[in-house]
């Protein structure tokens, strides 16, 4: 598989982690100082963001991907990521969103792990 199909479907499992709330996943794939950056402008570090999919304040319940973009930079990933997405965020009314995810991710040791994901609606 080549890097940009790997980094692609990292993207997608990410989204089914959330979904799934896989923990073992989200842990693994998400670097120990990873920042979610909300649409609101809320910043949450790993630990928070992973305990709100856990405990359901993060709810989210299918995705559909519109577009996957990959650009690979020597050790370096960026994702451009759009997806409908059906979530209950923080209490809200389960809704579908229109949900662009700018993910950065970092090659350690030859793994690509996520460090940060902007979120934001399209």
């Amino acid at each position: 598989m080549k890097e940009e199909e790997k980094i692609r479907q990292i993207y997608i499992d990410l989204c089914n982690a959330c979904i799934n709330k896989d923990i073992m996943f989200l842990n693994e794939i998400l670097s120990d100082d990873y920042v979610l950056i909300h649409m609101t402008g809320m910043h949450q570090i790993k630990t928070n963001f992973i305990n709100s999919v856990m405990n359901g304040e993060l709810k989210y319940y299918d995705v559909e991907h519109e577009s996957i973009k990959v650009k690979i930079d020597g050790d370096m990933a960026y994702v451009t990521g759009k997806t409908k997405t059906l979530a209950s965020p923080f209490g809200m009314i389960k809704s579908w969103w229109n949900l662009k995810q700018d993910i950065t991710l970092k090659k350690i040791n030859g793994k690509w792990i996520i460090t940060e994901a902007i979120a934001s609606a399209y």
